[in-house]
């Protein structure tokens, strides 16, 4: 296995260079591929996500086989296998229509369409916003993969449709491939807007008359993004208009990606054929930040903004902002400006009044555990006591382990110290959440289930 990761450890800087990709694009597709088998005629990788399997068999294949081809001296075919019970998704199908005009036209038409649209329309709004500086985690990474996906080939993955609550990211990833797309296929017309713009532009051309140059905009584009799209619940004009456009751009191969804070069949009230094509979307969710992303989103974002935070106050900030990215970012932009204005070290009590004025309904771990143990203790029937017993029986065990995953995931609280709250020593804990975490996998309502508790928890 060794002389198996050495040869990998020669190839990854050859695709790198190869494609062209930053570390952080780089990492999202080959972190987690492994050479485990070598022929004279065949190399065998793993990765554990099945989207990703499907990428790398479609688009990564060849500039594998010239790197392995390069570092061992011969030729073999690269075969890619995923671990795990992911998620089954379709091979990626391109089925965007080849123009046979020459780059320079098609650069300048889009130019010329994209200068046209308003100035929010893929326009500085979005600048700063890349997949370079998107902090990736568990709680992101599959609607991460999509978009990349969608970016480097639009239609690989059409429509796409992401859904979060509000402040984890969706916007930024659509600025990110807004950007990409304008970077490396500038022939390409994108079209951006926030539904509520994509409502009161409809309103306004109505009332004008210029219904016509309306849809003429939006139905030429190449790449249409609607941000917030369950804005249109219960507007019927906006509702019938978005189904033409939606149905001509999909008809004539062009990508289409939606987001929103809730999936279709929560958006009420919406007419059931755009229901049920938003429903035949390629859908994927945006979870709020684990501790460890919270961590590392702290971290960069400080970084970013040149201010220097110790670990206990970093680790402070991650217990005390769950909820969402804006947040953070919303605190650490009031750090830095009192510190411009007043200067002086930032203290614990400093910042506990910085996160009550941005937060104030950030919730400190203790009270979060009270809090988890007693929605789901109500939940199944039972007392909070229940949970923290030694009882053993299936029901009650059950709901014990669904506590303690909760538990783990919005707190920052060490395995030991969950163990002591539920009278179990850590390595019980931690069988717990793989528990959890296997039937999330293989449960098809599980995952759903979980992120209801943990919406009533945030209340």
């Amino acid at each position: 296995m060794d002389e198996l990761k050495n040869i990998m450890d020669a190839a990854f800087p050859i695709i790198q260079e190869k494609l062209g990709y930053t570390d952080s694009v780089f990492a999202v597709w080959f972190s987690e591929l492994t050479l485990v088998e070598l022929t004279d005629k065949e190399a065998i990788f793993t990765t554990p996500s099945k989207l990703k399997k499907n990428i790398l068999a479609t688009k990564y294949s060849d500039v594998v086989k010239e790197a392995l081809t390069s570092v061992i001296g011969f030729e073999v075919d690269p075969i890619f296998k995923f671990i795990g019970e992911d998620e089954e998704f379709p091979e990626p199908v391109t089925l965007f229509e080849k123009r046979q005009e020459s780059e320079e036209t098609k650069n300048a038409r889009a130019a010329e369409f994209n200068r046209l649209l308003s100035p929010d329309s893929a326009s500085s709004v979005l600048d700063g916003y890349t997949f370079d500086n998107f902090v990736r985690g568990d709680s992101n990474e599959f609607a991460l993969s999509l978009c990349l996906a969608v970016a480097h080939e639009p239609t690989t993955y059409n429509p796409l449709f992401i859904y979060g609550d509000s402040g984890l990211g969706k916007t930024h990833l659509l600025a990110a491939i807004v950007n990409y797309i304008k970077k490396n296929s500038p022939h390409l017309r994108i079209v951006y807007k926030k539904s509520e713009d994509f409502i009161n532009e409809l309103i306004q051309a109505i009332s004008t008359g210029s219904t016509v140059s309306f849809k003429e905009k939006y139905r030429r584009a190449d790449v249409l993004l609607i941000d917030d799209i369950q804005f249109i619940a219960g507007k019927e004009s906006t509702q019938e208009e978005f189904f033409h456009t939606f149905s001509a751009l999909y008809e004539a191969n062009k990508q289409i990606i939606l987001t929103s804070d809730r999936p279709p069949r929560e958006i009420q009230p919406l007419e059931d054929r755009l229901r049920t094509r938003f429903e035949g979307a390629c859908i994927a969710d945006v979870q709020p930040p684990s501790f460890e992303l919270r961590l590392a989103i702290i971290r960069k974002k400080s970084a970013d903004m040149g201010i220097t935070l110790d670990d206990e106050l970093i680790n402070y900030m991650a217990e005390r902002l769950q909820n969402n990215i804006r947040q953070i970012e919303g605190v650490l932009k009031r750090i830095g400006a009192l510190r411009t204005m007043s200067g002086g070290g930032l203290t614990k009590e400093k910042l506990e009044s910085i996160i009550s004025i941005i937060a104030p309904d950030s919730i400190p771990p203790d009270v979060m555990v009270d809090k988890i143990i007693s929605v789901v203790a109500k939940k199944n029937g039972l007392r909070p006591e229940d949970l923290k017993s030694k009882k053993r029986q299936d029901h009650i065990a059950k709901a014990r382990h669904v506590a303690i995953y909760i538990v783990r995931n919005m707190t920052s609280l060490p395995l030991q110290t969950i163990g002591q709250i539920f009278n179990r020593d850590h390595t019980t804990i931690m069988s717990s959440i793989e528990k959890v975490e296997i039937e999330i996998k293989t449960k098809k309502n599980a995952h759903a289930e979980i992120n209801a508790l943990i919406k009533q928890i945030k209340g």
